[in-house]
């Protein structure tokens, strides 16, 4: 069992998380939760602690002050989820390595896969198989893990699938020349930016059309198509079916 330093500024997100770690059986457990940035310095300094869970809510300035000082002492990893001003929590979150960020409104299932992401990381060295040198990204002239970069971006990317994405706003949102973040995404997941992009809006498309009665002008929107015919287009190229099709089918074999 990974033990859980939960940080919650608001004193809202204890119980939610902690039936979340139940019904879903995850081997974690909080075993200390805290309101405060000099409380969660306490508390690390006295104790070992597998993960820190920051719940920023609306204290951005004193979530990411608390990242910094742990970084400053420490590798362990940090999940930092809610916030009010999502673009400068991304950057920062970059400069001090938080191992993800997820906005608000925190959803279940995207808290669920963050935990589930970060299991590998915090297993005991002694289960782990030599780990493989990663690429790593300039930034304010220090070297740090691309991964790092590469969650952020990903999780930007998810969260925003209805708005209107391209790879050099994030780039001039995070302050890396495009071309260069780029080659480090295509680099970490063997894919380039806009496959993975057009991967996540398509998986998404699939799943609003099995799982409600949107029309389908309104998953496209959902999923950042303004053109229906485009949106047409590029899911029977994806699916090998018009959404239509799709969606018919799933439910004859359902």
């Amino acid at each position: 069992m990974y033990s859980v330093l939960l940080v919650d500024y608001s004193r809202r997100m204890c119980r939610e998380l902690e039936q979340l770690l139940d019904n879903n059986r995850l081997p974690f457990t909080i075993t200390d939760s805290v309101s405060s940035s000099n409380a969660a310095l306490t508390a690390l300094s006295q104790r070992d602690f597998s993960i820190v869970v920051v719940h920023t809510d609306q204290y951005d300035t004193a979530g990411l002050w608390l990242c910094h000082h742990i970084r400053k002492k420490c590798d362990i990893p940090i999940l930092l989820l809610g916030g009010r001003d999502q673009f400068r929590l991304v950057r920062k979150a970059m400069t001090y390595q938080v191992n993800d960020y997820l906005p608000s409104p925190v959803r279940p299932a995207a808290l669920l896969q963050s935990l589930r992401g970060l299991q590998n990381r915090i297993e005991p060295v002694s289960m782990k198989k030599s780990p493989t040198i990663k690429p790593t990204i300039q930034l304010n002239g220090k070297a740090m893990d691309s991964s790092h970069v590469i969650r952020i971006v990903k999780a930007y990317v998810r969260d925003h699938l209805n708005e209107e994405i391209t790879l050099k706003k994030i780039a001039d949102m995070l302050h890396f020349n495009c071309a260069y973040l780029g080659q480090k995404f295509k680099t970490e997941e063997k894919t380039s930016f806009n496959d993975y992009m057009l991967k996540e809006r398509m998986k998404k498309a699939k799943q609003l059309l099995l799982s409600t009665d949107l029309r389908i002008y309104e998953i496209a929107l959902e999923v950042g198509y303004r053109d229906i015919d485009w949106f047409y287009k590029k899911f029977k190229a994806f699916a090998g079916s018009s959404p239509n099709a799709y969606r018919r089918q799933k439910a004859h074999t359902a």
